[in-house]
């Protein structure tokens, strides 16, 4: 009987284990205190739409600025909306090679570039597979423009 019990405490302590240990996706908006931003963004209250996640985002035209998300986890998703015009930023993962992330609805294009987004926010890029450790996402201008909107 005794040995019974054992294996029925390690089962639970084990089961326990493995339930506090389940990943969750946790929203970040662009106003979220574990971003920081170098250089000249503009105030997310100066660009606001219900197009945005949380309502705002933050937009850099400074080419040496940057906005820096540092997090744990196995994945992250970077959210944004699209634009009748052209707009992008780039997005590096770690140090590595910045990836130009395109906001720009297709065929449906607006001269001079201005005005607010017309497709709201999505998953617009994102790393997967990760090792469960910290992470650091950098944002910098693209051909114009730096967004942040959110991560998830």
């Amino acid at each position: 009987m005794r040995p019974l019990k054992y294996s029925l405490f390690l089962f639970c302590a084990f089961l326990e284990l493995v339930i506090a240990q389940t990943l969750t996706n946790i929203t970040i908006d662009d106003n979220d205190s574990r971003i920081s931003y170098a250089g000249r963004w503009d105030s997310p209250t100066s660009h606001t739409s219900s197009r945005d996640y949380g309502g705002s985002h933050m937009l850099l035209q400074d080419r040496s600025g940057s906005a820096t998300f540092t997090f744990t986890g196995v994945a992250v998703y970077y959210l944004a909306p699209k634009w009748p015009y052209a707009v992008d930023s780039y997005i590096a993962l770690d140090g590595g090679t910045p990836q130009l992330v395109d906001m720009t609805v297709p065929a449906t294009p607006r001269d001079p570039p201005n005005g607010e987004e017309s497709v709201a926010y999505a998953v617009l890029w994102s790393a997967t597979g990760l090792s469960n450790t910290a992470h650091r996402v950098v944002v910098t201008v693209g051909a114009s423009f730096g967004i942040v909107d959110g991560f998830m």
